[in-house]
């Protein structure tokens, strides 16, 4: 066949185009691991206890401001009567101070992960089971620096199921269980400067009736650092406008000659198309709106990207390796070979849907609570991984 753009190229044009990607290879490496700072940070945050004696659940608690709460300590207290248990509110106010420096948030810092730490404590006469189904009240409110102190605005709320998985080696009477974490809520936009978490823990007959003693309430912020957004976002800048002055130029070369695209070039032509958008610092926008649906478009680019790069390879194999074949005129001739691309990506391209699609809504939602759900998940990731490794058996037959 005809001779591919790239393929008629000198061996000296090549080298030094190969050479120039390496250079930027090593330079994003050395900038990655000198310059820029570590790609996220963790806040340990412990909650205030306050009392709700009206039962009003639209009412806001927060421990630092005007007329804060009425804080408690529940470590030495065992709250037998249900109604009490009902009255109690866990807060938490983020980020927390630093050497009682007051910080907020910057939309540098791109999205917020909670998860949460139980101090469930020992008692013999109310022993809990190594799995216990938490019911989670959650409501979660936000503020910036012009407002009030008292002005909360509301966020999101949302009843929770999750499995709160303890043990005990040695039972000793207000010795901790070791539990494990519980994811919380993912924020895929930080656009507010403070953010206040109201959580109550509702009890009765159906709800956290064998839940033992809570003492403390622990909840872990993970952010990505404002340094490292910098430092990625300047990157991005810089060579985005190269990719596309490569691909415009290989456009061009393409339109100047007297026949089609042949399929190599097609397929070179929409990884740089992919890549070009992924690269794209379309991040720049949180600065000034609020995009909570940045990270799930970030996974959208990503699986763009990954679906042509593993699509080119077929192709790239099929017209170079396979000589004693006929080449193929068309990307329509390489559908059957496309397959186990197309249904890995849409069966990941659903799980995405279904967990961080709904928690544009819910930012409390995971799909892994349910029983219903967490099957529908796995069976969408068993299908991704089944047509991943059908596709490498395929790629190893086409080398």
């Amino acid at each position: 066949m005809t001779g591919t753009v790239l393929e008629n190229l000198s061996g000296r044009k090549l080298a030094v185009l190969v050479s120039f990607f390496l250079i930027c290879q090593i330079v994003c490496f050395l900038i990655g691991g000198i310059i820029a700072p570590k790609p996220s940070i963790t806040d340990s945050v412990l909650a205030t206890k306050c009392i709700d004696t009206s039962n009003h659940s639209e009412e806001w608690f927060y421990s630092r401001g005007p007329k804060p709460c009425r804080g408690i300590d529940l470590g030495n207290f065992m709250y037998e009567e249900q109604a009490f248990a009902n009255q109690i509110v866990f807060v938490f106010q983020i980020p927390s101070p630093r050497e009682k420096v007051l910080l907020d948030y910057s939309r540098w810092q791109q999205n917020l992960v909670g998860i949460l730490h139980l101090d469930v404590l020992y008692h013999s006469q109310n022993e809990m089971a190594p799995r216990t189904v938490l019911t989670i009240d959650a409501k979660l409110g936000y503020q910036d620096k012009h407002d009030p102190p008292a002005k909360w605005t509301y966020y999101a709320s949302s009843v929770e199921r999750r499995n709160l998985d303890c043990t005990m080696e040695q039972k000793k009477e207000l010795y901790p269980y070791s539990c494990s974490i519980i994811p919380l809520f993912e924020l895929g936009s930080l656009h507010h400067d403070y953010y206040l978490l109201n959580i109550r823990l509702p009890v009765d007959k159906g709800r956290n009736a064998n839940l033992g003693h809570v003492g403390d309430m622990w909840l872990f912020a993970r952010n990505q650092t404002g340094g490292f957004t910098k430092v990625w976002l300047s990157l991005k800048c810089v060579f985005f406008p190269s990719i596309v002055g490569i691909l415009v130029w290989f456009l061009r070369r393409i339109s100047g000659l007297q026949r089609k695209p042949q399929v190599l070039e097609t397929m070179l032509i929409i990884v740089a198309l992919s890549l070009t958008l992924l690269n794209a610092p379309v991040e720049l926008l949180t600065l000034f709106f609020d995009l909570p649906f940045m990270l799930l478009l970030t996974d959208i680019r990503q699986g763009i990207f990954y679906a042509a790069l593993l699509s080119f390879w077929l192709v790239f194999s099929a017209e170079h390796l396979m000589v004693q074949e006929v080449q193929k005129k068309s990307l329509k001739d390489y559908w059957p070979y496309f397959s186990s691309v197309v249904v890995g990506c849409v069966s990941l391209f659903v799980f995405e849907l279904c967990e961080r699609g709904i928690q544009l809504k819910n930012p409390f939602y995971s799909i892994w609570v349910t029983d219903a759900g967490t099957k529908l998940a796995m069976a969408l990731l068993v299908i991704g991984g089944l047509c991943g490794i059908g596709y490498l058996i395929l790629l190893c037959y086409l080398i």
